[in-house]
């Protein structure tokens, strides 16, 4: 995957994260228009049921403690918007497991390497690139977006369709979970909620993960 310029993608990024935004462009020509996948390829499994290895999965996710600190403000990794050493990511599959005081959604992800990341609270969720509202029917919406996420231009068989809604998730706030193409290097992920709540965000390598952890209860 070519490594686009800083400044191409730093305005790449703020094409993706901003409220309202319908394409990025420096002139008025017709946007670009995210890739749509031929075939539903969402899933919603358990964690046993997604696990090979258990001792490789407890380390990797651990169960006992959340991701980070929780927070209902904007949260980034260190290297955002860098696309760092990611390689060929895009989204496979979601899963969701409820832990005593939060509950964790996991976006597993195709590819090598560890993008970065942005997370805020928003009032209007979009699709990215179009700039459709997102409306599932939730109460509060999590806007996650990935920096260095794949930008091929033929969509693989086993990347999650485009504006896939992930509802059967058997967790106590998260309503739906809605997965966008990967698009000029990033993809955005909208987490559904009953209400807004404090939450933590990490990503993890072998397989990429993004994992927020949301919170059930004060702690």
């Amino acid at each position: 995957m070519a490594r686009c310029t800083t400044t191409f993608k730093i305005l790449a990024i703020f094409c993706t994260v901003g409220l309202g935004l319908t394409a990025c462009s420096t002139d008025e020509a017709t946007p670009q228009q995210p890739p749509s996948s031929p075939t539903p390829a969402a899933t919603s499994t358990t964690p046993d049921e997604a696990t090979t290895d258990p001792d490789v999965e407890q380390s990797l996710e651990p169960k006992a403690e959340a991701v980070g600190e929780f927070s209902t403000q904007p949260q980034e990794s260190a290297e955002w918007p860098d696309f760092g050493d990611a390689s060929n990511v895009y989204p496979t599959a979601v899963r969701a497991a409820v832990h005593e005081g939060f509950e964790r959604i996991v976006i597993e992800h195709a590819g090598t390497g560890q993008p970065s990341f942005f997370a805020q609270y928003t009032e209007e969720p979009r699709e990215p690139g179009i700039g459709t509202i997102v409306d599932t029917g939730d109460t509060a919406y999590l806007e996650v977006v990935v920096s260095g996420t794949a930008t091929n231009l033929e969509v693989p068989e086993d990347m999650l369709e485009h504006g896939a809604e992930i509802t059967e998730l058997n967790t106590a706030a998260t309503g739906t979970v809605t997965s966008f193409a990967p698009w000029e290097g990033t993809s955005s992920y909208i987490i559904g909620l009953d209400q807004k709540r404090p939450y933590a965000v990490t990503i993890l390598e072998d397989p990429v993960r993004v994992v927020v952890d949301i919170q059930l209860e004060n702690q």
